[in-house]
């Protein structure tokens, strides 16, 4: 059969228009043409158009949203590419740490006995006693140096139990042991006696018991503190004098 009168009947079956065909034998093979149609038609065989979108105005509105997605792609690239992102360096502020003291590392001996106890004066006298048996300037040096640090951890006890004038006290009579024990070695290393181990130790006694001094000023006042920062003075220049005499005796 022609395909003319294919198309032609198939227009005629879809929009009703009258046609003549050349013999019954072409129009019956075109009704049997638009019944294969109808079949594939009716059985669900729809185009990959249809199955994708499904009309006409869904592939426009996806189509659209497309277009609007790729515009605003394009301009935001536009908009990073004339204006970069700005960094700017960040300026870290330390944080404040409250300043922290380091202790002298030195070794204050238990004081025994307090002033304030009655056995004190016979502690006192027992001690008088024992320095002037002791034999040998730097025997007794290390003597003195004993009796101060005793003394000055007595101070710091007396004050801590509220007993601040007799702390003060203390304190006073042992930077005097200090004082003693300081000249007679500085006197027996320029004599040019071997006094070196002696000094290191009275050194360091000085910069403990100017440690000790300063916390006890803190915690007084008036007349005492006063006192306490006149003795801490005298105890400050007995470091130097020990430092000078170790360094020359080397």
């Amino acid at each position: 059969m022609p395909m003319r009168l294919v198309v032609l009947d198939s227009l005629w079956h879809t929009y009703g228009y009258p046609m003549k065909v050349a013999s019954t034998q072409d129009r019956q093979f075109s009704v049997r043409l638009i019944g294969f149609r109808d079949f594939f038609k009716n059985s669900g065989q729809v185009s990959f158009f249809n199955k994708t979108w499904g009309s006409w105005k869904v592939a426009a509105a996806a189509s659209s949203a497309a277009m609007v997605f790729a515009v605003a792609i394009l301009l935001l690239s536009l908009l990073a590419v004339s204006n970069p992102l700005k960094v700017y360096p960040q300026t870290i502020t330390p944080t404040p740490t409250p300043e922290q003291t380091v202790k002298v590392n030195y070794y204050l001996p238990y004081p025994g006995v307090l002033p304030d106890s009655p056995l004190y004066r016979i502690k006192a006298v027992r001690d008088r006693v024992v320095l002037w048996l002791t034999r040998g300037e730097e025997r007794k040096a290390e003597k003195e140096l004993l009796y101060a640090d005793k003394r000055i951890n007595a101070a710091i006890a007396l004050t801590e139990g509220g007993k601040v004038a007799e702390g003060v006290s203390t304190a006073t009579k042992a930077e005097k042991y200090l004082q003693s024990a300081v000249n007679r070695t500085v006197k027996a290393s320029s004599q040019g006696k071997d006094v070196k181990s002696l000094l290191l130790k009275l050194n360091d006694a000085c910069a403990k018991h100017a440690e000790v001094l300063t916390e006890l000023a803190e915690k007084t006042d008036g007349t005492q503190r006063t006192v306490l920062e006149g003795t801490l003075s005298e105890t400050k220049a007995l470091g130097e004098k020990s430092a000078q005499a170790l360094r020359e005796s080397k």
